[in-house]
């Protein structure tokens, strides 16, 4: 009888590992923000067709495809005079398997180039998440920017939670 080679076992990472490499990639996002590097960015996302997005950049604010929503990023970052001052809180994500989602409230200001009038708004970002060869990449992305009722003006800097819940 020949002798048993044993082999390694791999275990798939566990669920601790899958949040911390969550939270690099949304720290990730934070820094591409920060430098405006659309190509840092854009590696947090889905290549090709996989990745769907609805943001409130537009026209159009539905881009089906990594490509698309590139060249929507490269333009918001080129109509931005100087720096653009990103941060991000009440950051909630949950993974299970190869899949996982987030929440978070994600601030930006800045000054448009065109006219030379600051911005200065929070938005609603609910993100969906595929783990493919053991990398996270952004697979699904809603930015939403709330809207007053009876107004219908923007609510530029909402919170996550309405005080009155219980």
């Amino acid at each position: 009888m020949g002798s048993l080679i044993e082999m390694p076992t791999y275990e798939p990472a566990s669920p601790r590992d899958d949040l911390s490499q969550l939270h690099r990639l949304e720290a990730a996002v934070s820094d591409a923000f920060n430098s405006k590097d659309v190509d840092a960015l854009m590696a947090v996302y889905a290549s090709g067709k996989a990745l769907f997005v609805f943001d409130v950049m537009g026209p159009p604010g539905s881009y089906l495809s990594w490509d698309a929503y590139r060249e929507a990023l490269q333009h918001f970052f080129e109509s931005i005079s100087g720096p653009l001052h990103y941060t991000m809180s009440d950051l909630e994500i949950e993974a299970s398997g190869d899949v996982a989602y987030s929440r978070s409230l994600q601030h930006l200001s800045g000054v448009h180039t065109k006219n030379g009038i600051p911005f200065d708004y929070t938005v609603r970002v609910t993100d969906v998440y595929r783990k493919f060869d053991s990398e996270w990449l952004i697979v699904q992305e809603h930015v939403s920017l709330p809207l007053a009722r009876g107004s219908f003006s923007p609510l530029l800097h909402s919170s996550l939670l309405n005080a009155n819940q219980s």
